[in-house]
Order: structure tokens, then sequence, then C-alpha cells
């Protein structure tokens, strides 16, 4: 039967209560140090080995402390935090404490606090409880040792920092922690160009083209007419020319001739179109009508 059981302590504990003890240890040797200093400056109160052993074991007992209490629970660290040195560093400190505790009742007893006493008589109070919670945290580093020789690893300290978190789904993550955390997300940004098929066409932009589908007479690219127009047509018959073909109708075309196919863009006629032997004509229309 392991030593856990039998004192019936939960393992996982320990590592709290080492902590809890180291922490009580440094608020009873800031305890001590500041009723120190106070003893010092007292009336003919006497500075020596006695009171000044006390006062430089609160810094001696840093480096113990930072040790004892933060090397076992983090993973990097935890490889020097050895429960042979544990338990020798707090049986040593134990001892040194208990050794401050005798030191500062005997300056009481030899007179030496002045007008202090009270103040003197309280250090060795404080420091009663100090030694006490290092003989506890020695019993507690002894528990360690033993559960270390029978599993082979720390009491409760390899837990310490290696919980198999999800990180998508820690305390602050601000990833859903329901069943649709894994969801799979469309990363399709071309998913609505499977809509929009036809080409670009700038003309049509904001126009009422733009909502219907283009012809590909209206998308491909025709030049003008370079030379001249075929012997049965004229220049001066008509001043709009057909480039495309389309089902609605041209707005520029002529009201009162007949309707075409589509809609008609006007050409400037070539150089070869102009005949100087022919007099000046206006283009073809309905000049009879006007506008009253």
């Amino acid at each position: 039967m392991a030593l856990s059981d039998k004192l019936n302590i939960d393992p996982n504990k320990i590592p709290n209560i080492k902590l809890g003890l180291h922490i009580a240890q440094v608020i009873l040797a800031l305890a001590i140090f500041v009723l120190e200093i106070v003893l010092f400056r007292a009336d003919r109160a006497k500075i020596n080995g006695n009171n000044g052993w006390p006062f430089g074991l609160c810094f001696l007992s840093i480096p113990a402390w930072v040790y004892l209490a933060l090397a076992p629970r983090y993973e990097r660290t935890r490889k020097v935090a050895n429960p042979n040195v544990m338990l020798v560093v707090d049986s040593i400190f134990a001892i040194f404490w208990l050794s401050a505790f005798a030191s500062q009742a005997s300056y009481n007893t030899a007179n030496s606090c002045g007008k202090a006493c009270a103040v003197s008589k309280a250090i060795v109070g404080v420091a009663f409880f100090e030694m006490l919670a290092w003989i506890l945290s020695t019993l507690v580093s002894a528990f360690t040792l033993r559960y270390y020789q029978n599993n082979g690893d720390l009491p409760g300290y390899e837990g310490i920092g290696s919980e198999n978190i999800d990180p998508d789904k820690a305390a602050f993550s601000m990833a859903p922690h329901d069943e649709e955390a894994y969801a799979p997300v469309n990363m399709d940004d071309h998913h609505d160009d499977v809509h929009n098929d036809r080409p670009y066409d700038p003309d049509t932009y904001g126009s009422s083209l733009g909502s219907r589908p283009l012809y590909e007479t209206e998308t491909s690219y025709r030049p003008h007419h370079t030379t001249s127009p075929a012997p049965h047509e004229s220049p001066f018959d008509n001043s709009y020319r057909t480039h495309s073909t389309s089902p609605h109708p041209d707005p520029f075309s002529d009201p009162y001739a007949a309707s075409s196919s589509g809609p008609k863009i006007y050409a400037p006629p070539a150089a070869e179109d102009y005949d100087d032997a022919q007099p000046v004509k206006f283009p073809s229309a309905n000049y009879d009508r006007t506008l009253h």
C-alpha cells in the first residue's frame, strides 16, 4: 500500500499545500524583518549577532523559497526539482529558523532589548511560527520524496501546465465551444462568380443594359470603316451607320426613318466620301413636319 493511501492524502493537493506553506513563511519573515528594524531603532536596544541573525535570515531564505515553491511547478524547471534536494533544503532552513528563534530569545534573556522588549518578544513569537512552517514544509518534502520513490514522478506536479486543452476551446478563446466548433468554413471568395458569367462592359454600368445579358456582337470589337461605302450607299443619305444589332431601338436613330432591326451609331464619313463636284446636301429626312 502506498504512503498516500496510509495517510489518506490526495497527491494532487501536495503542490497547493506546499505553496501555501511557503507563502505563509514569506509573510512571517516579512513581519520579522519589519519588527527587527523597529528594534534596531529603539532606545538603548543593542544590535548584535543575536538579533542580527533573524534579520539576515529573512534575506537568506529568498533563494530557498524561489527554488522550493516555483521549480516543481513549471515543466521547464521541473528537471532541477529533485525531491532529495528539496527535502535537504527544507530541513536546513527549518534548522536555521530554529536557531533564529533561539537566538532572539537569548537576546531578550540578556536584556539587550532596551525599551523595546515588547517588540523583541513579538519577534520571538513570530519566529516560532516561522520555524513551525518550515518543519511542516519539511514533512511535505519527505512525503514528496517517498511518493517519488514509489511512483517515479512528483505528486501532483506532473499535471500542472500539461493539461490536454484544445487551444481553440480555451477559456478566453472566441471560438465556439459547442458541437459547431469545428464546422467547415466556406473559404471560397468567388462563390458569386457562378451567377455572373457575362463579360464586363463599362458602358452598361448603371443602365438598363446591366440587367440583361449582352450579345456577342455587343462585346466584340469592330473598327469603323475607313473605306468608301458600297456604291449603292451615299454618305449624305443618312448620317448614321449600323454598328451592331440589338433587339432594343437606337435612341440616336432618325425618328422619321424606317425602323431597322438594330441601333445605329454615328460614324463620320471618310475622306473619300466627299465629292467636291456635287452640291451640298442635307441628310434625307421629312422636313415638311415642323414643331409648333
